[in-house]
């Protein structure tokens, strides 16, 4: 086989996988087989954060992390508390998960109809935000010391 019919080849062996995955029957939801929307079962998985911001975009699907190890409806600073962990064990995507989670529990809150679109004005959920950036910037110890500075401010929205 000469050098362009090798190339060829080569070419075709690459591409099959990514023919065969446009292929596969999908759901109504749009999901793979196989890929629940919301049960944390979807593929790919990993341990790494991604798709965060533009520093981390590596593909236009996001892996599935590992849920943080705290239970539902546990207080922000739980989560925190587990953010802080996970990314000291080097589980970036554990830890933007819980701080998801920490920023949500915050911003469930009551406010009049008129003001249901305005973005919260509250400092922690700046400062969680900031965090999540920090992780998609690759900057794992700013994100750590900003959750620390949360975790030591006693800020109400922590017993959430």
């Amino acid at each position: 086989m000469n050098k362009t019919g090798m190339l060829m080849f080569a070419s075709a062996l690459l591409a099959a996988p990514l023919a065969m995955a446009q292929m596969a029957p999908q759901t109504s939801d749009g999901a793979l087989p196989g890929n629940d929307i919301g049960t944390r079962s979807s593929l790919p998985r990993s341990p790494n954060a991604s798709n965060i911001n533009s520093g981390d975009m590596t593909s236009t699907i996001a892996p599935t992390p590992p849920a943080p190890d705290v239970p539902p409806g546990s207080t922000v600073s739980a989560y925190l508390t587990s953010a802080s962990q996970s990314l000291s064990a080097r589980q970036t995507g554990t830890a933007d998960e819980a701080l998801e989670e920490a920023e949500t529990a915050i911003l469930q809150r009551s406010v009049p109809a008129s003001m249901g679109n305005m973005p919260s004005s509250d400092p922690v959920v700046a400062q969680i935000e900031q965090a999540r950036q920090d992780i998609g910037d690759n900057n794992d110890q700013g994100a750590l010391a900003t959750i620390q500075q949360i975790l030591a401010s006693n800020a109400p929205e922590l017993n959430l």
